[in-house]
């Protein structure tokens, strides 16, 4: 099994854009562990808007960030531990190309 890619790998403009969001939010602790996460799993709601994915194995939210994008919503979600478990994208035709491209690359 390989291993999951990193969010800088698949989506560097959107990961920067995030780091600059919680900066402007009072989060900018959590920037420094974005730039860490892996893209574990994409979700699979199935609706034609959403861009959501996993950084973490088991996700249990305990506490959500949202952040104030120009375009979409943005919500970072977090454990007990502080640790981001899910990022939430809805309305981000942009990054929903990017990782429909990336998972069908790596299904080839």
């Amino acid at each position: 099994m390989s291993t999951a890619p990193l969010i800088s790998e698949v989506l560097p403009d959107f990961l920067e854009e995030m780091v600059y969001l919680l900066a402007q939010t009072g989060e900018a602790a959590l920037g420094a562990q974005m730039r860490t996460l892996r893209i574990e799993s994409l979700c699979d709601c199935g609706h034609d808007d959403c861009a959501s994915f996993a950084t973490a194995a088991e996700v249990k939210v305990d506490r959500t960030v949202e952040l104030q994008s120009m375009e979409g919503i943005l919500l970072i979600d977090l454990n007990a531990d502080n640790q981001v478990c899910f990022i939430e994208v809805l309305g981000r035709n942009d990054v929903k190309y990017l990782l429909d491209d990336y998972s069908e690359r790596r299904s080839q």
